[in-house]
């Protein structure tokens, strides 16, 4: 198999591979969110304010989408390593009975809560009754968006990197497309939102089902070849998700509690500063994309090996992700650094705002080169099996540099803040070397017949033990 020889002749070939096409993907996803609030900033009324308000509701439907995901990537991956496909089709089937239950549960859950939420939101009494309207309309339309997430995970875990960045990209465009033509175009102000992310996830989900169906990773007739590891019951599922997957999602929520505290914390320096660290904030969101694609393109090839027992590869392909990650965040880094005046312009034209975003910048770019390394290296460790440690160590960046920098900043200002971050960020380097120590252990255990089970497709793999 052409990408057996690739993996085996040249790790970071393996690796860009799958991350090239994920990167304008994964960059276009993020961005959605973004594009949507612009459009909605158009429209009369108080639909700019009902949909900002719902950006930290719809972060917890990003932490359950990217749970998910992970986990039945790392089961694809692994399958596909063994040349399995029936495993990859079952763990996909599993993990979308569970995704189906969590989503509906989730959905009902917003529906009943919408008013209350409202009021812990502190939704002025003007805009309540839209926002409890449109809360009530874009959860269940927020859970189809399940469907092309597990779609794309189990086609970039089976190495089909490009079907997976069509699923996405497909998936994003038809919800800024819908929105403009619904919400704009056809006049249904921010009552088009809904449908049109209902829209959206239908089409990636639709999209996915065409391209998994043509792979063979749906059909029933997929080879079981000697040795393969077993499909997957919905119980094993569980229990990955609870390794992989429950990690990943948490990380997310500490992410998101750690940027509204930030912003409270700059609260008492005035709206300007506030404003100027979210444009950085936003910059931000779109750099740690690449060590996030970059970690997660490594963690495919190295779930791969793991299912082909190529134990021996692991550390080389860990660090043949963590120098390709090097390289690129040198580059960003440089750049966020020595073209801080010039971003800053294009994020804000209010000179104030622009002159914070600068300072920022100025204070923390160069740290981003370690921030790049950290990303990739948690992110492999989260699909590896280390999902626990990830978390405590995405816990404990957070916590301090929210707790440490928090009190230097109301002594001295803004600036001890955004020292302490560049700081953490150096800090942060101790998760590479875990990560690196957490791969050899791996491949050692694997190399001695022994695995991490919670992270496989299966519970066996015939003739060896778990």
């Amino acid at each position: 198999m052409a990408e057996t020889r690739d993996a085996v002749g040249s790790p970071a070939r393996s690796v860009l591979r799958i991350a090239v096409p994920m990167l304008p993907a994964d960059l276009v996803a993020v961005l959605v969110p973004l594009a949507v609030l612009a459009l909605m900033g158009r429209i009369d009324g108080d639909a700019h304010y009902v949909r900002a308000l719902f950006m930290p509701v719809q972060f917890l439907f990003l932490a359950l989408i990217a749970g998910i995901g992970a986990s039945n990537q790392v089961a694809a991956a692994v399958a596909h390593g063994a040349g399995d496909l029936r495993a990859a089709g079952a763990a996909l089937r599993a993990d979308a009975r569970i995704a189906a239950g969590a989503g509906a549960a989730f959905s009902v859950l917003l529906i009943v809560l919408a008013p209350l939420l409202g009021d812990l939101m502190g939704v002025s009494q003007a805009a309540r009754a839209e926002f409890t309207g449109f809360l009530r309309a874009i959860a269940p339309a927020s859970a189809l968006l399940l469907g092309p997430a597990l779609a794309a995970a189990t086609l970039r875990g089976c190495g089909l990197a490009r079907q997976a960045a069509a699923v996405t990209l497909l998936a994003a465009l038809t919800e800024i497309g819908g929105v403009a033509l619904l919400a704009l175009g056809a006049g249904l102000g921010i009552a088009g939102v809904a449908p049109a992310v209902a829209l959206s996830g239908l089409a990636g989900t639709a999209l996915g089902w065409v391209l998994l169906r043509r792979a063979g990773l749906l059909g029933p007739g997929a080879s079981v070849p000697a040795g393969a590891v077993r499909p997957v019951p919905v119980r094993a599922a569980v229990r990955r998700l609870t390794a992989v997957g429950v990690p990943v999602g948490a990380s997310y929520l500490v992410i998101c509690a750690a940027n509204l505290v930030l912003m409270r914390i700059l609260a008492p320096f005035g709206p300007s500063v506030q404003s100027g660290y979210a444009g950085a904030a936003t910059l931000q969101t779109l750099l740690i994309i690449p060590g996030l694609v970059l970690g997660s393109a490594t963690a495919i090839v190295l779930n791969s090996h793991r299912g082909a027992g190529r134990s021996g590869l692991l550390s080389p392909t860990l660090h043949a992700g963590l120098r390709i990650t090097a390289g690129a965040y040198a580059v960003l880094a440089v750049v966020s650094y020595a073209g801080r005046d010039l971003l800053a312009g294009v994020l804000s034209g209010d000179a104030q705002i622009a002159a914070e975003t600068a300072r920022y910048l100025q204070t923390v770019g160069l740290s981003y080169l370690l921030m790049g390394l950290v990303l990739a290296a948690l992110t492999v460790l989260e699909q590896v099996g280390g999902g626990p440690a990830a978390l405590a160590m995405n816990a404990v960046y957070f916590v301090g540099a929210v707790a440490v920098g928090g009190r230097l900043a109301a002594a001295s200002g803004p600036d001890a803040l955004y020292r302490t971050i560049a700081a953490f960020n150096g800090l942060g380097v101790v998760a590479v070397g875990v990560t690196v120590w957490f791969v050899r252990r791996l491949a050692a255990r694997e190399t001695s017949g022994l695995s991490a089970p919670d992270t496989r497709p299966s519970t066996t793999r015939t003739g060896k033990g778990t």
